[in-house]
This record gives C-alpha cells, structure tokens and sequence, in this order.
C-alpha cells in the first residue's frame, strides 16, 4: 500500500510557468546584484589606485619645488655681491619732465 512513498517525497512536483518565471527572475537577480557589485569593487580600486598615483605626484612636485627654491635661494646667497643695481628707467615710470618752448 505504501510502496512508492519514498519515492513521491522525494521527487519535485511539477512547475508551473509562473513558479519556473519567478525562479528565473531570482537567478538573474541574483546575477545581475553580483555583477553589479564586482563592478563597483573594480571602480573603487581604479579610483583608489588614481588617488594614491596623484598624492604621489603631488609629493614628487612638492620635493621638486622645495629642492627648487633650495638651489634658488643658494644661488642667491651666492650672488649677493655681484648682482647689480636695477636700471632707473623703470623708477621714472609716471614722472613729470618740463620742457620749455
């Protein structure tokens, strides 16, 4: 009588369409949230990476600017003797010159 029990508990009944949609929906659901993600981690990385390449050139024109204005003002130092005074002509700019007729 009970012959065939096991074998109906453990076998499926059969899927309607609107079940089978439903799970065919989940699943790609479930894809698409998965691809979405990778996605987002793969953006941050290349925006981390972009923000760690930039602070380094930042630094690397920072260390350039000051090694810069090191040599500058050695330079300056240097040639405080020799430099001589700036020509006059830009002093006279706006000045007044009488003539007479």
């Amino acid at each position: 009588m009970f012959i065939g029990a096991t074998q109906l508990t453990q076998s499926r009944a059969p899927s309607d369409a609107s079940s089978v949609a439903f799970q065919v929906a989940i699943k790609q659901q479930k894809e698409f949230e998965e691809a979405l993600k990778r996605a987002q981690d793969k953006r941050e990385a290349e925006a981390s990476s972009e923000r760690a390449q930039a602070e380094a050139q930042k630094r690397a024109a920072r260390a350039e600017a000051a090694t810069v204005s090191e040599s500058s003002s050695a330079n300056l130092d240097a040639g405080n003797g020799d430099t001589a005074e700036p020509s006059q002509s830009s002093d006279t700019r706006g000045a007044s010159l009488d003539v007479e007729v």
